[in-house]
């Protein structure tokens, strides 16, 4: 199966921003060549119409303020496939979210307060619903708990799957928007444990995308070179990547 390439709407104040290394202070409405409108639904529009299958939406507002915004989900979930990290807050909020229609929700290690809630939305949901974020920073994990800041990425991923995930996201924060390349050495640590895995930062051209599908990555979350037009829809489509 090839890899896709899955677009990074970062949502801050309603609207699509971009910012580097993931600093939230410094994000600001999208600038794109996609689309002239940094408005959620008008990029979806765009990038289905270009060919893109699914989206991750990164809802920085609920993620700072703690209330998910439902409507906007409805409204790009009846547009294209959509995963969200809303900062995930409880059980009841993660049944609201699925239930306007979200395909995945992602629970983040930076912002999850406690291993029991993962448990919890695991149980309920089932695996194929929920996708752990593991958040790093220069390769170490991002986390409020103790059982887990202090752990070495792979260590993570191993506790975090006897939990019962599935499927993984890796983000190292320094990379994103950076055009540093893909962290290829953290990928074959993580490809150690058997999980799908999605990784995102650094990529700068379709030669990083062939490299982290070479290590068995299965998706990549891409923002930066799409709106700067370093990588190209065209080939990206010719390459069977969206």
């Amino acid at each position: 199966m090839d890899l896709k390439v899955i677009p990074v709407l970062d949502i801050k104040n309603g609207l699509v921003g971009l910012a580097k290394t993931g600093l939230r202070d410094a994000y600001k409405p999208v600038k794109s060549w996609l689309c002239p409108f940094s408005s959620p639904v008008a990029m979806v529009e765009v990038l289905k119409s270009l060919g893109f299958k699914e989206v991750y939406v990164a809802d920085l507002d609920a993620i700072t303020y703690g209330t998910p915004d439902l409507a906007l989900y409805r409204g790009l979930a009846s547009r294209i496939r959509v995963m969200v990290d809303p900062g995930l807050r409880s059980l009841e909020d993660a049944s609201r979210i699925l239930e306007v229609g979200v395909h995945k929700l992602i629970l983040a290690t930076e912002t999850l307060s406690c291993l029991t809630l993962a448990e919890k939305v695991l149980e309920t949901f089932g695996p194929g619903r929920v996708i752990l974020s593991l958040d790093l920073r220069n390769r170490k994990v991002l986390s409020k708990m103790a059982e887990l800041r202090d752990l070495d990425p792979l260590t993570c991923l191993r506790k975090m799957v006897k939990l019962g995930f599935k499927e993984v996201i890796a983000i190292d924060l320094a990379r994103v928007g950076s055009f540093a390349g893909p962290d290829l050495e953290l990928v074959k640590i993580l490809k150690k444990v058997p999980v799908k895995l999605i990784t995102g930062g650094g990529v700068r051209s379709l030669k990083d995308l062939k490299l982290l599908e070479r290590e068995g990555v299965e998706a990549v979350l891409v923002a930066s070179a799409l709106h700067r037009s370093t990588l190209s829809v065209d080939e990206l489509s010719r390459m069977g990547f969206l």
